[in-house]
C-alpha cells in the first residue's frame, strides 16, 4: 500500500485534497486522510484486511461487500491513517446521522495495526471534521474494550445496546 499511498496522497495532491475538503491532521507521526470517493475502488483492495475483525464483530449486520456499497453511496466516509513511511496502519468509517434535534458524526468501524499509535490522530481528525460539517457531537458503538481509550478523548457512556438473536 505504501506505493499506492505515495501515488494517491503524496505532496501537492494531498494538499489539494485538503483544500477541497478532505481533512488531514498530523499527530505523533501519523496523517489521517479522508479518501475521496473517486479513489475508493483503487484503495479498497489494500485496506479490507484492516476492517475484517470489525466486520466480524458486527455480528452479521455488515459484510465487506455491504460496506463497500455503503461507501460508494457516499453516505459513509472512509479514512486512512498513514504512518511516516506512507503505510496504512489504520482505517476508519464514519457516517453523518441526523436526528430530529442533533447532527452527529457516527464512528461505524475502526480497524488496523498498531492501533494505539494512530487512533489519536484519527480521533483528532474526526473531531475537526465533525466541527467543519456542523455536527453537535461524535458517537460510536463498540465493544467494552474501546471505552478505555474513548474516555480519554472526552467521550461519555450514553447508553448500552442490548441484543437478542431470534431463531427462525
Amino acid at each position: 500500500m505504501a506505493e499506492e499511498a505515495e501515488v494517491l496522497f503524496s505532496g501537492e495532491e494531498a494538499e489539494a485534497k485538503h483544500e477541497e475538503g478532505a481533512e488531514e491532521q498530523k499527530r505523533e507521526g501519523y496523517v489521517t486522510t479522508l479518501v475521496p470517493p473517486e479513489q475508493l475502488e483503487n484503495v479498497w483492495p489494500f485496506i479490507t484486511d484492516r476492517l475484517e475483525k470489525a466486520i466480524e464483530r458486527s455480528r452479521g449486520r455488515w459484510s465487506m461487500e455491504a460496506l463497500f456499497q455503503a461507501l460508494q453511496s457516499e453516505m459513509y466516509h472512509l479514512w486512512l491513517a498513514f504512518d511516516g513511511d506512507n503505510n496504512v496502519d489504520g482505517v476508519g468509517v464514519t457516517q453523518v446521522v441526523t436526528y430530529p434535534n442533533r447532527r452527529m458524526l457516527a464512528i461505524q468501524f475502526l480497524g488496523g495495526e498498531n492501533f494505539m499509535d494512530w487512533v489519536w490522530s484519527m480521533l483528532g481528525t474526526f473531531n475537526s471534521f465533525a466541527r467543519d460539517i456542523e455536527c453537535q457531537g461524535i458517537e460510536a458503538t463498540g465493544r467494552d474494550g474501546f471505552w478505555k481509550w474513548l474516555s480519554k478523548d472526552g467521550f461519555e457512556k450514553a447508553y448500552t445496546v442490548f441484543e437478542k438473536r431470534l431463531e427462525p
